[in-house]
């Protein structure tokens, strides 16, 4: 049965119970994936509503090759899976029309130029004008963004979307947030990370902005156009730690998400205020929200769902000895866990510096490979296991292809690691844990230090620190360190998820 708007509407009215509701009409859930990170995290809430019988669609809303994967496993377990058109999506190529250097010079074409011409276009370079002809095109990307997601809310009307985390500006989160309050189809959020609220975004912008992640544009001082623009929309910015003023993305492509109605609900808030519930990873997650404001009554503390499988492995003779044996140790070795920086891949740091730092780290732990104590290395998704191959043979070192950090966690003896969420992991298996902090994040600033900060953690700001810290640290270890039980950590975050959402579309709407 739909309703006027073309929504389906629960057959309710012979119905007693929440569980009685749920056999009349199976849930339809709409899974919207705009990165490889946000299907990681959820995956396993995807086949827990599969599991208990619900209709279950999975969008991707990026290209990249993580893509292709995700789709294929889909089908393999008989969930429908949607592709949003490249246009409209996350790694779509860019269009043919040549952008504006970031300062809005073109390159000069060849002969003579009068005097007057010369200083026309100094003029219009200094002004900012230039950037102006980008808004036109931000708007119809926009737009066919809007045109996308109401199309595909309105052939799929899901009881619930469920989403990442997104932060983002006239993308299309923004156009499928904009179609489901159009459409009264309740959000939820799965966050990917335990890094929540606006300190989280003010402290990652000035790291983008230092590691050359983020453009020069979006700073007020930038041009008059980002002046004016600030002292118009001053909601738009916000100071960053090194005290500086700045958008959070180009102003003009905020401009023209704010004119289509794809803008955050709260720009300097991630999440968005636009979900009913946001399902984090801990107290530290929802006390980072709730610093900023955000309803209480919204915030789940559920867990991580991507530990659900990984706790129930603990204690699993066959699973632990396929895991040791993928890192070629005996079942219950002590050993290091090395997470690497993907510096260079996320383009923050240029390769010859990346391989220097990665060398001096590596050659810093050969000792310890050496006297029994073995390093295996966790590689983000971004690196190429065929980059660091070398490192087996030339350190001795073990790389990880199989299992993820996450798997790696309550079997290590002492974790190595840059700032990373995973990190807040050595609190969850009560594992030793050292921070080597190549481009001192954390002692730059107050804020950054809150946020990265981890008790306990040793900090390294150089490779040559760190050999002190596991010599130390080695004299209190016994086998594989703390082994917790599966049940320690509680209830699945599956379970919390799946059935606080299956409660709250239960009721009318």
């Amino acid at each position: 049965m739909e309703s006027s708007s073309g929504r389906r509407v629960r057959n309710i009215h012979q119905a007693e119970t929440p569980a009685e509701i749920a056999r009349l009409t199976p849930l339809s859930v709409l899974f919207v994936f705009t990165a490889e990170s946000y299907h990681r995290e959820a995956a396993p809430v995807v086949e827990e509503f599969v599991r208990k019988g619900a209709v279950v669609t999975v969008l991707l809303g990026f290209h990249s090759n993580h893509t292709e994967p995700i789709v294929e496993a889909c089908r393999r377990q008989g969930i429908t899976v949607e592709t949003v058109p490249v246009e409209a999506g996350y790694g779509a190529p860019e269009t043919s029309v040549v952008p504006a250097a970031p300062n809005g010079a073109t390159k000069p074409t060849a002969g003579k130029s009068s005097t007057k011409s010369t200083i026309l276009r100094v003029w219009i370079r200094k002004t900012g004008l230039a950037r102006l002809l980008s808004l036109p095109i931000h708007l119809m990307k926009c737009l066919t963004k809007r045109r996308v997601a109401k199309a595909i809310l309105t052939r799929h009307q899901p009881d619930a979307v469920i989403m990442g985390s997104y932060h983002s500006s006239g993308q299309i989160d923004n156009a499928m947030t904009r179609a489901c309050i159009r459409q009264s189809v309740p959000m939820y959020c799965i966050p990917n990370s335990p890094y929540l609220g606006t300190l989280a975004l003010r402290v990652a912008r000035l790291n983008h902005l230092e590691q050359g992640m983020a453009s020069e544009v979006i700073r007020v001082r930038y041009d008059p156009i980002n002046r004016i623009l600030a002292w118009l929309f001053p909601s738009w910015t916000s100071v960053i730690p090194d005290g500086n003023r700045v958008f959070y993305w180009d102003p003009l492509t905020m401009l023209a998400a704010t004119l289509t109605g794809l803008q955050m609900n709260r720009l300097w808030l991630k999440p968005s205020l636009d979900f009913r519930k946001v399902f984090v990873h801990s107290e530290y997650s929802r006390e980072l929200l709730l610093r900023d404001g955000y309803p209480a009554d919204r915030i789940v503390v559920s867990g991580p769902p991507l530990l659900d499988a990984v706790v129930a492995k603990i204690g699993d003779p066959a699973k632990e000895k396929l895991l040791f044996s993928h890192v070629n140790l005996p079942v219950g070795s002590p050993f290091i866990l090395f997470n690497v920086e993907p510096s260079a891949e996320h383009k923050y740091c240029d390769w010859n510096r990346h391989w220097r730092q990665f060398h001096e780290l590596m050659a810093s732990l050969v000792e310890y490979v050496e006297s029994g104590l073995p390093v295996v290395l966790s590689l983000h998704p971004l690196c190429r296991l065929e980059d660091y191959r070398f490192a087996e043979e030339q350190y001795g070192v073990v790389i990880c292809t199989d299992f993820r950090i996450h798997d790696l966690y309550p079997y290590c003896s002492i974790s190595i690691s840059f700032p990373c969420s995973t990190n807040l992991l050595a609190l969850t298996f009560k594992k030793p844990l050292i921070i080597y902090d190549h481009f001192r994040i954390l002692s730059r600033d107050e804020e950054s230090k809150i946020l990265n900060s981890i008790p306990r953690a040793l900090l390294a700001q150089s490779a040559s620190e760190i050999p002190g810290y596991v010599r130390e640290l080695r004299k209190t270890l016994t086998a594989s360190g703390v082994r917790m039980q599966g049940g320690s950590i509680g209830r699945r975050a599956t379970e919390i998820i799946v059935s606080s959402i299956q409660s709250d579309v239960q009721v009318p709407m």
